[in-house]
C-alpha cells in the first residue's frame, strides 16, 4: 500500500472503509459486495435476538417469599 492510498483510506468514514472491504472481498462486484453485507446484518439480527432472549429481566436474588397461612 503506497503512501497515498494510506491517506486516502485515513480519510475515509468507517462506512466507506467497510464498503470498500466488502467490495474488495467481492472481487469488485458491487451487487455481490451488497448481498454479502445484507447476508451479515442478517446473521448479525440472528444473534441479537438469541442474545436478547437469553437475558432474564426479572431475576432478582434472594429468597422467595414465605407463602400466607
Amino acid at each position: 500500500m503506497t503512501a497515498a492510498q494510506i491517506t486516502e483510506l485515513a480519510a475515509m468514514s468507517e462506512a466507506e472503509v467497510i464498503a470498500l472491504a466488502y467490495e474488495e472481498a467481492a472481487g469488485g462486484d458491487t451487487r455481490r459486495a451488497l448481498r454479502l453485507a445484507i447476508e451479515d446484518v442478517i446473521a448479525l439480527e440472528t444473534k441479537l435476538t438469541a442474545a436478547e432472549r437469553m437475558v432474564s429481566l426479572g431475576f432478582v436474588r434472594g429468597a422467595l417469599p414465605s407463602r400466607a397461612a
